[in-house]
């Protein structure tokens, strides 16, 4: 089933299933981004155009991907509450609440091997390392609640 626009100009639903798939074809194309990104950045010589190119192309799939998600349950998560009904309020609600105890655990790991890789200075080229991972939290803190709601939200009722 496709993500078509019923008549009221709201999108139907997408199953669970494929909501799921778009979910980790969203994160493992983005990790494929970074993987290419840090690979230009140490190629010799620097960004070869092939993998100029892989990079542009990962990072557009991944950008339409995430685009998908943002509707695949039907309706916009990321929207002001009165667009929402109770309980999609709840889910959207829920979905936040794990996205900040996950990002509270990501940053405070990422903060501790900060500090231990400044302890000593062989440990500076790893934190050098480690700064090309910084868009990682541009793009999970984005994209986490709304990954949870498309993947957690109950499949659309099947039509009468």
């Amino acid at each position: 089933m496709h993500n078509v626009v019923a008549a009221r100009g709201t999108p139907r639903p997408m199953p669970r299933g494929q909501r799921r798939l778009l979910v980790i074809a969203s994160y493992i194309g983005f990790a494929a981004f970074m993987t290419v990104m840090y690979f230009g950045a140490f190629a010799t010589p620097r960004w070869p155009l092939g993998l100029g190119v892989l990079a542009v192309l990962l990072f557009g799939a991944t950008a339409v991907a995430f685009v998908q998600l943002v509707r695949a349950p039907g309706y916009a998560a990321d929207t002001v509450d009165a667009r929402l009904d109770e309980r999609q309020r709840q889910v959207r609600d829920r979905a936040y609440r794990f996205a900040y105890y996950a990002l509270t655990i990501l940053f405070g790991a990422l903060s501790l091997a900060f500090m231990y890789a400044a302890g000593n200075d062989a440990g500076w080229q790893s934190i050098r390392d480690m700064a090309l991972l910084l868009p990682w939290l541009t793009f999970i803190p984005g994209s986490l609640p709304t990954a949870v709601v498309a993947w957690v939200e109950a499949d659309p009722p099947a039509d009468a």
